[in-house]
């Protein structure tokens, strides 16, 4: 809250800008508990902290959602200390892509603001398309309703298509399960994946299931990248994201 106040930054902008309500933001205030880390960190990049001053703030809420009740009180409440140190490369990650290219626009937004301000900032100016940071979902749609972890991880490939571990275009040392945060700088389309057996019908009308052609393409810490579907992305980071279409990427289908 004294970051809003420094910056001179109400509730309402706060909300607009990072996609919380008003009601979760100024809770934060009232609480004695550790706030959720996806909300500290989109509160603060939205209203204009440097990268650099957020990964401080990233990795502040790590030691303490780490420490025993007795030196954290609001250890019941952090995440899980992976995702905590997941987020905190992602971040790494979103402020080395941002300043290589976009310095003046200042940190990326690690989630799409769910308001009719999205991709403005407090003050109201716009913004071109950022990186984002989206969590790897991979499960599996199991009969009427279940959802299940996948018991093969999923990889990176430097094609937008189905198989390639098979077909020579797997991306090696790129498994992953469901928490992993990537960070994902633009879509693309190609091969249509599903996350439940095309052979059981009842699957299929599973609410869980889902079938797409759109891919992310994925920027790792150490400077690769790849593409995933959003087939295996959380539900929440599905539909394009607002960003731009990949350069010189042609969906062709080898299916």
């Amino acid at each position: 809250m004294a970051q809003l106040r420094e910056r001179d930054v109400s509730l309402r902008q706060a909300a607009g800008a990072s996609g919380w309500s008003k009601t979760a933001i100024g809770n934060v205030a009232k609480s004695s508990t550790l706030p959720k880390l996806d909300l500290v960190v989109d509160v603060l990049t939205s209203i204009g902290l440097s990268a650099e001053d957020v990964e401080v703030w990233a990795r502040r809420h790590a030691r303490l959602s780490v420490q025993p009740p007795a030196a954290a009180s609001a250890s019941t409440a952090a995440p899980a200390r992976g995702r905590s140190t997941a987020l905190i490369a992602a971040i790494a990650v979103l402020a080395a892509v941002v300043a290589s290219g976009t310095t003046a626009l200042g940190f990326a937004y690690l989630r799409p603001a769910a308001s009719a301000t999205s991709g403005q900032s407090p003050s109201g100016t716009s913004s071109a398309p950022r990186p984002m940071a989206v969590e790897i979902h991979n499960k599996v749609a199991l009969g009427a309703g279940d959802l299940r972890e996948d018991i093969s991880p999923v990889y990176l490939s430097n094609r937008t298509v189905g198989s390639c571990a098979r077909k020579g275009c797997k991306i090696e040392d790129t498994e992953m399960n469901s928490g992993v945060l990537v960070v994902v700088t633009c879509r693309s389309l190609g091969d249509e994946l599903v996350n439940f057996n095309l052979d059981a019908p009842e699957s299929a009308k599973n609410p869980n299931s889902v079938r797409s052609a759109l891919w992310y393409r994925v920027v790792l810490p150490d400077g690769r990248s790849g593409f995933v579907s959003e087939v295996y992305v959380a539900p929440r980071d599905r539909g394009g994201l607002g960003l731009p279409d990949c350069p010189g990427v042609h969906a062709v289908s080898t299916q």
